[in-house]
C-alpha cells in the first residue's frame, strides 16, 4: 500500500468538506450543476471559434476574449461544485477511495464511455448525411466536431458521475425526552 501524501490528505479534506453539502445536496441540485456545466462547456467552445478565427477587426476578437474569461472562470466554479457534489470521486488519486467509490468511479466511467461511443457514432452519422455527396466536409467544421467530441470525452465521466451520485441520509432528528 502506497503512503498518502500531504496533497492527498488535503484534496480529501477539501473533497469530504460539509460547508458546501447543501449546494448539491439533492438529486435535483446535482442535475442543475450538471446542466450548467454543459451549458458553460457550450458557451466556452462557441466563444472559442471568434478568438481562435484569424480577422483583422481587433474589437469583436478583445470582446470575444473578455467573455471567454468570464465564462471559463464562471466553468471553474461550476466544475469545482461537481467535484464536490461527487465527493472528489475524479479527482482523488485511487489510493484515497475506499472499495465502494472505486466501484462508483467504474461505473461512471463505463456510462461516459458508452455515451461517448454513442456521441462519437452520432457525429459520424452526422458528417456522413450532411456532407456524404459530392459536397466535401471543410477542416474547420471537421476539426469543430472533433474539438466537441475531445471535450465531451474528457467531461463525461464527472457528469456521469454526478447524475448518478446518490442523495445522502438525512441526518437523524435529535430525540426528545
Amino acid at each position: 500500500m502506497k503512503t498518502t501524501t500531504r496533497h492527498d490528505r488535503r484534496m480529501l479534506r477539501l473533497m469530504n468538506d460539509p460547508r458546501h453539502r447543501r449546494l448539491h445536496a439533492t438529486r435535483a441540485r446535482r442535475r442543475g450543476l450538471v446542466a450548467a456545466h454543459v451549458a458553460l462547456t457550450a458557451a466556452v467552445l462557441a466563444v472559442l471559434v471568434p478568438v481562435a478565427a484569424p480577422s483583422a477587426d481587433t474589437g469583436p476578437r478583445w470582446a470575444a476574449l473578455a467573455a471567454l474569461l468570464l465564462l471559463t472562470a464562471a466553468w471553474c466554479v461550476v466544475t469545482g461544485a461537481l467535484n464536490l457534489a461527487t465527493r472528489g470521486l475524479m479527482e482523488l488519486r485511487a489510493r484515497m477511495l475506499d472499495e465502494r467509490q472505486r466501484a462508483e468511479r467504474g461505473r461512471a466511467f463505463v456510462l461516459a464511455h458508452r455515451t461517448s461511443l454513442l456521441l462519437h457514432l452520432a457525429a459520424l452519422l452526422w458528417l456522413l448525411l450532411a456532407f456524404g455527396g459530392e459536397e466535401a466536409v471543410s477542416v474547420r467544421t471537421l476539426a469543430g466536431t472533433v474539438l466537441v467530441l475531445l471535450v465531451a470525452h474528457w467531461l463525461l465521466p464527472l457528469w456521469a458521475a454526478a447524475l448518478t451520485a446518490r442523495d445522502e441520509p438525512a441526518d437523524e432528528p435529535a430525540e426528545e425526552d
